[in-house]
C-alpha cells in the first residue's frame, strides 16, 4: 500500500512544513518536434495524448491542431505577427481540426508517419489519422474484453461542441462517431477519459462554459459511463475564477488517488483576450468527483521565463502549455505536454515538449524555515507489509527519521535514513536496536516523520530487505 503525502485525508498534523509542487525537469531538447507539414499550419492547443506502449516498445502520440486555418494559410507570411495583424481578427477564418499521429522509440525523436489513411489536399501522405474531432482525448483500454474497442477516443465535434466517442483496434482506424447528448454540454477543449476500477466506470473529463462578456469563463465537468458509449449528465468538478480559469484537465490514477493535470488560463483584464498565458498546476481527488488543487496559483509546470517580451524570440513554452496524461516508466514519471511560445489568443509557434519528475514526485513537505527540521504525522493507518519505505530527496546533511506510534500514541520503534543525499526512492529505515516491525505487522500505526533538508513525497510498506 502507497500514500501520497498530498492526500490531505492521512495527515493529523504538521509543524514547520509545507507543501510544494514537485520539481519537473524540462528536457533540453524541446521542443521534441513543431508544425512543419503542409497539413500543420497551426498546432494551436495541440491537446497531446502520449503513452508508451510495451507490446511495441514505442511511444505513441495522437495530437489534435487545426489541419485547416485560413487565418494563418491566407496571411501573408510577413504579416504573420501581432503589430501586423490581429490573429484573432484575421479573414476569412475557415477551421478544419484532427487527430494526427506521431511515434518514437525513445520518447526524444519522433517521426509523423505516412499512414495512407485520410486525404488531404489529394494526397494520403501524411499522418492523420481521422478528420473532424477537436480536442480529442485519446485513450488505451486494457480491459475492454472486445479488441475493436482497445482505443477510445473522446472528443467534441467542430459544430456545436457535443460531445462524441469512437473506437478502434490500434489507434489509427477507427469506428463511426457515437453522440453522446445525455452529457448535455458544449465543450471545446481536452476531453478525456480513464477506467477506474475502484468505481467500475469510465470517468470523463470536459468543461463547462459560462458565456461572461468578453473573456467567458472556462470550468472542468465530469461524467461517466458503465460502457464508454451512454454517458451521465455532466456536473461541476472543478472551478478557478474568470481571471484564473480552468481551461482544461487531464485525469489519471497514481499513489491511490485521482490526479490531474490542471491547464489554468490566466487573464491579465476582464475586459480583454490579450496577453493571456497558461501554465499547468496539479490538482486531486479521492473519488473523481470532489477535486482539491495542490497549491493553488503555484505550477507543476511553467513558463521558460525571458525578462524582454518580444514576439518571434521567445522560449517554446513562454506563453501556453497543454499536458497530457503522464508516462510512467521506472522510477521517473514523463510528462509530455503541448507548449506555445506566445500568448493564447495570438500568433505563436507550437510543438511538443516533455518535463520528467521523480517517482511519486507530484508534490511533497518540506521544511518553511530551511535549517529548522519539520515533522509531518500521519493519521492512523494499516501496517500492511513487512517493512516501511519512503520516496524523499535529502540534502547533503539532511535526515529523515521516523517514530511508529500505536493508536495511543505510544512509541513503538524509530527509525533513520541518513548520509544518503539525493533522490532516494522507496527507501527503507535503518531501525533502532530491539525494533522489529514484522512484530506490527496487521496492526494500526501513526507515523510521525521528522526531516531537515529533506523533501518528502511517499510512504508504503513493502517486503522486509
Amino acid at each position: 500500500m502507497e500514500y501520497l503525502f498530498l492526500d490531505s485525508r492521512i495527515i493529523e498534523r504538521t509543524e514547520n512544513a509545507k507543501l510544494v509542487p514537485g520539481t519537473a525537469v524540462k528536457d533540453p531538447g524541446n521542443p521534441l518536434f513543431v508544425a512543419d507539414k503542409p497539413w500543420e499550419p497551426r498546432y494551436d492547443n495541440m491537446y497531446p495524448n502520449v503513452l508508451w506502449d510495451e507490446e511495441e516498445e514505442i511511444y505513441k502520440c495522437w495530437y489534435c491542431p487545426f489541419i485547416v486555418d485560413e487565418r494563418t494559410s491566407r496571411t501573408a507570411p510577413g504579416k504573420r505577427n501581432p503589430e501586423a495583424t490581429d490573429y484573432m481578427a484575421a479573414r476569412p477564418s475557415k477551421r478544419d481540426e484532427a487527430i494526427l499521429y506521431a511515434t518514437s522509440g525513445d520518447g526524444i525523436r519522433w517521426e509523423k508517419p505516412e499512414l495512407g489513411i485520410v486525404e488531404f489536399n489529394g494526397s494520403r501522405k501524411n499522418n492523420i489519422v481521422v478528420r473532424g474531432p477537436s480536442g480529442a482525448g485519446v485513450y488505451r483500454d486494457p480491459q475492454d474484453p472486445n479488441p475493436d474497442r482497445r482505443y477510445k477516443a473522446f472528443y467534441a465535434a467542430q459544430v456545436g461542441y457535443l460531445q462524441l466517442v469512437r473506437f478502434s483496434p490500434d489507434g489509427l482506424h477507427w469506428g463511426p462517431e457515437i453522440p453522446c447528448p445525455e452529457i448535455a454540454i458544449q465543450s471545446d477543449c481536452h476531453a478525456n477519459m480513464i477506467w477506474s476500477e475502484q468505481r467500475q466506470r469510465y470517468l470523463g473529463i470536459v468543461r463547462h462554459y459560462d458565456r461572461i462578456p468578453v473573456v467567458g469563463n472556462r470550468k472542468i465537468a465530469r461524467t461517466e459511463s458503465r460502457d464508454g458509449v451512454k454517458w451521465t449528465k455532466s456536473t461541476l468538478a472543478l472551478a478557478g475564477t474568470p481571471q484564473k480559469q480552468a481551461h482544461d484537465m487531464v485525469i489519471f490514477e497514481d499513489g491511490g488517488v485521482y490526479l490531474g493535470l490542471l491547464g489554468v488560463m490566466n487573464f491579465p483584464s476582464m475586459k480583454s483576450r490579450h496577453g493571456v498565458r497558461q501554465h499547468i498546476e496539479l490538482a486531486w481527488s479521492p473519488d473523481s468527483v470532489t477535486w482539491h488543487r495542490v497549491v493553488e496559483g503555484t505550477p507543476l509546470i511553467g513558463h521558460t521565463p525571458k525578462e524582454e517580451r518580444k514576439y518571434g524570440t521567445m522560449p517554446y513554452d513562454w506563453g501556453a502549455l497543454f499536458p497530457s496524461a503522464p508516462v510512467f516508466r521506472g522510477d521517473r514519471i514523463e510528462i509530455y505536454y503541448g507548449a506555445s511560445d506566445w500568448y493564447f489568443f495570438d500568433w505563436r509557434k507550437s510543438g511538443l515538449a516533455k518535463a520528467s519528475l521523480r517517482k511519486d514526485g507530484w508534490a511533497g513537505y518540506e521544511p518553511i524555515e530551511g535549517s529548522e527540521p519539520m515533522t509531518v504525522r500521519t493519521k492512523v493507518v494499516p501496517w500492511v507489509g513487512e517493512d516501511l519505505r519512503v520516496c524523499v530527496d535529502l540534502v547533503e546533511g539532511g535526515f529523515l527519521k521516523v517514530a511508529v506510534l500505536d493508536e495511543k500514541r505510544k512509541v513503538r520503534g524509530e527509525g533513520l535514513i541518513q548520509g544518503q543525499a539525493g533522490t532516494l526512492t522507496d527507501t527503507p529505515f535503518v531501525w533502532e536496536q530491539g525494533f522489529d516491525p514484522a512484530i506490527i505487522r496487521g496492526q494500526k500505526v501513526c507515523l510521525a516523520f521528522k526531516a531537515a533538508a529533506a523533501t518528502l513525497y511517499s510512504f508504503s510498506f513493502g517486503p522486509a530487505q
